[in-house]
């Protein structure tokens, strides 16, 4: 699930199906719900979040995959398209990616943009 929240309001999304049965939920830097579209002061364009939206659509609408964990990865490094590749000129960046196995209960994570930074194993949040 995906919660988009402000001070005045709180929408939770819930993964939908694709024409393949599949479940899968993105997110970026703004409000996909038409019911915080009002509350969303960025226009929903975010550091090209459109685009970056629409690049993780079409990886996981189009492409078929058999690790889900390497994909959204791979996804994120922008190996599909645009997600963190910025023009030097914006002066932004992305400071850290994760990427939720809910299948194992794993975390991965890259500190730093994951085009240059590593994904490893974040094992602070391990259930007992």
């Amino acid at each position: 699930m995906v919660v988009e929240c402000n001070p005045l309001k709180m929408h939770i999304r819930y993964p939908e199906k694709n024409e393949d049965d599949e479940k899968f939920i993105i997110t970026v830097n703004h409000f996909t719900s038409k019911e915080m579209w009002k509350h969303d002061a960025s226009n929903r364009n975010v550091y090209f979040s459109r685009e970056r939206y629409q690049t993780a659509l079409n990886a996981l609408k189009n492409i078929d995959y058999s690790d889900g964990v390497e994909y959204a990865i791979n996804i994120l490094s922008g190996k599909h398209g645009l997600m963190c590749q910025y023009d030097k000129a914006l002066n932004f960046e992305t400071i850290w990616s994760s990427v939720f196995d809910m299948t194992n209960n794993k975390i991965y994570r890259a500190e730093g943009n994951p085009l240059r930074t590593k994904f490893i194993e974040d094992k602070r949040l391990q259930m007992i």
